[in-house]
């Protein structure tokens, strides 16, 4: 979507099995690197799953989706850098996307830059990592928003403080929760 807009995109996926798909994408505004990214800079094992959308650092999230369909049969050395790393080589994203499958705290409580939007994925096994997250991305200038279950539409009508998002989503039903959140700096 961001491509078809004209936007820059630099991509992070350790997953060999998504290179090819990945390196296939022709476009001089894309930009695909073979790093993870987490909360510092090292050489990890990336847990991936039977389903090629699904790969964690995890073991929390591993085991909260034990009982699903998703078996963890493979393992992956990859090359992990901080987001702060990124940033600098890079440049500050206008908007950044993390889907990392319950490591979205690890990954945020080491960000020292403040990005205008960043979106990252919730579910309901992790609420208390959803608001410690808020909590910390919070400023005097900072709006969020949400989507569930892959809906392209926000829920909210109106971009909301931070105390607010997290009432919110302390009432949504934890069971099969999923979603996006949405935060803006102004």
């Amino acid at each position: 979507m961001f491509l078809s807009l004209g936007a820059r995109v630099i991509a992070f996926e350790p997953q060999s099995s998504c290179s090819k798909f990945l390196n296939d994408i022709n476009n001089k505004n894309f930009n695909y690197l073979t790093y993870a990214v987490g909360p510092k800079d090292e050489i990890k094992n990336l847990n991936i799953a039977n389903h090629i959308e699904v790969a964690t650092f995890s073991n929390e999230f591993i085991d909260y989706f034990k009982n699903d369909s998703l078996e963890w049969n493979e393992i992956e050395e990859v090359e992990v850098k901080k987001l702060d790393t990124l940033i600098k080589e890079y440049g500050i994203p206008d908007f950044c996307k993390i889907d990392v499958e319950g490591y979205e705290l690890d990954i945020l409580s080491n960000l020292t830059y403040e990005i205008p939007i960043i979106e990252f994925e919730f579910t309901g096994g992790f609420i208390t990592n959803t608001i410690k997250i808020i909590e910390l991305l919070n400023k005097q200038n900072t709006y969020f928003n949400f989507i569930l279950n892959e809906n392209p539409k926000f829920e909210l009508k109106e971009w909301v403080k931070a105390k607010k998002m997290i009432t919110i989503i302390n009432d949504l039903p934890i069971n099969r929760l999923h979603g996006n959140i949405f935060v803006k700096n102004k």
